[in-house]
C-alpha cells in the first residue's frame, strides 16, 4: 500500500537538528568568549524558535540555559532567575535540571529572595538530593513566620524536604510562645517521613508536657576541673554558678534549673564522650568547651545538632555549625572594635587624615584591615601605615613616620597590657604628641592604666565592649558579687565573667523560648536577640557561630574612662596644635630633661 506518510513523520523529516545544533553552538561559544550580551540574545532568540518544535525541544532548553547564564554574568539576576525558572517549569532531564535548579536556588539567595529559593527546592523532584539538605536548612534558616506559612500551606510535612520548612515553623510558634500550634505541627511531621534533625525536633516539642514557663531545665557544663587547666577550669565553673544562683532569684520563668559540671582533665580527645553522656541526661544546652578544638569537637559529637553548645573562651571557630556559639572569637572582637572607631571618626570627629601604627606578630592584622576598609570606604583619607617590632624597645623610626604624614588621628591598637606600656610613652616621644590617638581595648585594661601616667593616655579614644573601669558597670557589679560569694580578689580576670554570660544566653534562651527543650533554645538563638551581660551587650550570630557585643566609644581623661565628647577633643587638639612644640630647639634644657624623663618612663612601664 503507498500514499504520503503520516503528518507527523514529515514534521520530523524537515526539521534540521543538525543546523539547529551548529547555531546553538554559536550562542554558547558567545557565552564562552565573554560576549555575555550577544548570548543572552542568542539565546533568548533560539528558545523561542524551538520550544515548540517537539525535536528540538532539548536544544531549546539549552538555549535558554546559556541566555540564563549569560544574564547572570551581566549581573542581571532576576532576569536570570526568570530564565531558570522558566527552563525549570517544562521539567528538562538531567544533569541540565540539576545545573538549574542550584543556580536558581544561588541566585535567589545572593539576592535576598530564600522564599522563592525554597520554593524552588521543594517544587523540584529531587530538589534536595540536587542542593542538599543541609543547604535547605540553611535558606530556610532565614526565613520568618510570615514567609514559612505560605510554604507550609503549599508543601504538607511528608517529605523530609518539607518537614524541614514545618519543623523551622514549629521553632519559630515556640519563641512566639505558639506552644500549642508548635506542638499540632511538630505531630504532623512526625506522621511523615521527617531525616533525623527533624524527627528530634518534632518528638522533643510534641512530646513536651511542661507548661511554658515552667518545669526542670539541665545545663551542661563542660570544663577542664582537673589537668593543666584546673585552675581556669575552677574560675569558669564559679562565673557559671553566679548566673545560675542570679537566675533563681531574679528569673521571670518558674524553671528549676539544674547545673550538672562533667570535667575533660583538660584534654580535649575527651570531648565527645562527655557531649553524648550530656545528651544522655537530657540537658537543654551545653557551656564550654574551654578549647577551640574542643568546642569544634563538641558540635560534631551531637546526636541532636540543635543542641546549643556555647563556649565562653574559644578563641576561633574552626567551622560554623548549627547551634554553637562563642563568646571569646578573637577576630571577631578586636575587626567589631575597629571598624566602629573608623566609623565614629568618620561621622562624629568629621577628621578624615587617618594613619595606623601596628605592631608584628600579634593577631591584630583583621582589625586593622576592619579599620582601614572602613576608613576608605566612608571618604576617609589613609596618609601613612607603619608597622613595627614589639619585641624591640624603641620604635622611633616608625613613630616618626607616622608623623610625617601629618594625620589628624592615628590608629595604634595593642595585643595586650604589655603592648600598650611599651608604645604608648614612646607616641608622646617620638612626634605624635598633637594628633587624637585611637585605641583598641587594651588600652583600657586597668593593668596599664595603673602604671601609664596622663601625658601618655590623656584624650586617648577607645573602643571597646567591656568597660571594667567606670563605676556602676555591669563589670563592677559582677566583681562586688564575685568577691562576696568566692571571698577571693578577681582582680583583671575576665574568665569567670565570660562563663557567667555563656551561662547567661543559655538562661535568657530559656525565659525566651519558654519551653525547656533544646531546639526551642536554638530558635531563640536564632533570632538574634539583644542580652546585657557582664562583658557587653552580647548578640549571637547563628551564620558565623559568635557572640557579637556592641562597641562603646570612650576617652581617658585623668586616667578614667568617660563618654567621648567630640568638642573636648576637638578642642584639646587644636589647643596642642596652637601650643609651642614640647620639644622646640629654643628650649634645650627642657628638650633635654624631657627626653630623659621619657626614656626612664619607656623602660620603666615596658613589660617583656
Amino acid at each position: 500500500m503507498t500514499g504520503n506518510p503520516p503528518i507527523e513523520a514529515a514534521t520530523r523529516s524537515t526539521v534540521d537538528t543538525e543546523g539547529a545544533s551548529a547555531v546553538l553552538r554559536v550562542a554558547e561559544s558567545d557565552f564562552e568568549q565573554g560576549r555575555f550580551a550577544a548570548a543572552a540574545a542568542r539565546g533568548d532568540s533560539l528558545d523561542a524558535a524551538w520550544r515548540d518544535t517537539e525535536p528540538l525541544r532539548a536544544l531549546a532548553d539549552r538555549a535558554l540555559s546559556v541566555a540564563g547564564r549569560a544574564l547572570e554574568a551581566q549581573r542581571l539576576p532576576g532576569a536570570a532567575a526568570d530564565r531558570y525558572g522558566r527552563l525549570l517549569a517544562r521539567a528538562p532531564a538531567d544533569p541540565l535540571r540539576a545545573a538549574t535548579l542550584e543556580r536558581l536556588v544561588r541566585v535567589l539567595s545572593d539576592t535576598g529572595r530564600e522564599p522563592e529559593a525554597v520554593a524552588a527546592i521543594l517544587a523540584a523532584p529531587g530538589g534536595t538530593e540536587t542542593v542538599g539538605a543541609e543547604n535547605l536548612r540553611r535558606l530556610t534558616a532565614a526565613l520568618t513566620v510570615r514567609e514559612l506559612r505560605p510554604l507550609t500551606e503549599n508543601f504538607p510535612p511528608e517529605t523530609a524536604a518539607a518537614a524541614i520548612v514545618h519543623t523551622q515553623l514549629v521553632r519559630l510558634l515556640i519563641v512566639e510562645q505558639e506552644g500549642d500550634e508548635a506542638r499540632r505541627l511538630a505531630a504532623r511531621i512526625l506522621d511523615g517521613q521527617p531525616a533525623e534533625p527533624e524527627r528530634v525536633t518534632a518528638e522533643l516539642i510534641a512530646g513536651a508536657e511542661t507548661d511554658l514557663g515552667s518545669g526542670s531545665a539541665r545545663i551542661g557544663a563542660i570544663l577542664p576541673l582537673t589537668g593543666d587547666l584546673a585552675e581556669v577550669g575552677q574560675v569558669l565553673r564559679e562565673g557559671i554558678e553566679l548566673a545560675v544562683e542570679r537566675y533563681r532569684v531574679e528569673g521571670q520563668a518558674d524553671f528549676e534549673v539544674e547545673l550538672i559540671f562533667v570535667d575533660d582533665a583538660s584534654d580535649p580527645e575527651n570531648t565527645a564522650g562527655l557531649v553524648r553522656a550530656l545528651e544522655g541526661r537530657d540537658v537543654i544546652a551545653i557551656v564550654g568547651p574551654f578549647r577551640s578544638e574542643s568546642f569544634a569537637a563538641a558540635s560534631r559529637a551531637r546526636r541532636n545538632s540543635r543542641l546549643p553548645i556555647i563556649s565562653p573562651t574559644a578563641t576561633d571557630v574552626l567551622r560554623p555549625a548549627s547551634a554553637t556559639y562563642t563568646l571569646y572569637d578573637a577576630d571577631t572582637r578586636v575587626s567589631d572594635v575597629a571598624e566602629e572607631l573608623a566609623r565614629w571618626t568618620l561621622e562624629e570627629l568629621r577628621l578624615r587624615r587617618v594613619a595606623v601604627l601596628e605592631p608584628n606578630g600579634v593577631g591584630l592584622g583583621g582589625a586593622v584591615n576592619a579599620f582601614t576598609r572602613t576608613i576608605r570606604e566612608n571618604g576617609g583619607l589613609l596618609v601613612g601605615h607603619e608597622r613595627y617590632d614589639p619585641g624591640l624597645t624603641t620604635f622611633q623610626g616608625p613613630i616618626e613616620a607616622v608623623a610625617a604624614s601629618e594625620p589628624d588621628i592615628v590608629f595604634a591598637p595593642a595585643a595586650s597590657a604589655s603592648g600598650v606600656l611599651g608604645v604608648a610613652p614612646q607616641l608622646f616621644y617620638y612626634g605624635l604628641y598633637n594628633v587624637i590617638v585611637l585605641g583598641s581595648e587594651a588600652w583600657a585594661d586597668p593593668a596599664a592604666l595603673r602604671r601609664l601616667e596622663r601625658f601618655a593616655t590623656d584624650h586617648r579614644v577607645i573602643g571597646l565592649a567591656t568597660d571594667r573601669i567606670s563605676p556602676g558597670t555591669p563589670w563592677r557589679r559582677f566583681v562586688a558579687d564575685y568577691e562576696r560569694r568566692y571571698r577571693k580578689t578577681l582582680r583583671d580576670n575576665i574568665m569567670p565573667a565570660l562563663a557567667h554570660d555563656a551561662t547567661l544566653l543559655v538562661l535568657s534562651a530559656l525565659d525566651g523560648a519558654q519551653l525547656p527543650i533544646p531546639a526551642a533554645l536554638a530558635a531563640y538563638l536564632e533570632s538574634g536577640p539583644e542580652v546585657e551581660g557582664v562583658t557587653g551587650r552580647l548578640r549571637p550570630e547563628a551564620g558565623r557561630s559568635v557572640v557579637r557585643r556592641s562597641t562603646e566609644i570612650r576617652m581617658l581623661v585623668d586616667g578614667s574612662l568617660v563618654e567621648a565628647d567630640r568638642e573636648a577633643l576637638l578642642t584639646w587638639l587644636a589647643e596642642v596644635r596652637a601650643a609651642p612644640s614640647p620639644f622646640a630647639p629654643r628650649d634645650s634644657v627642657r628638650v633635654d630633661t624631657l627626653r630623659a624623663d621619657t626614656r626612664r618612663r619607656v623602660r620603666t612601664m615596658s613589660i617583656p
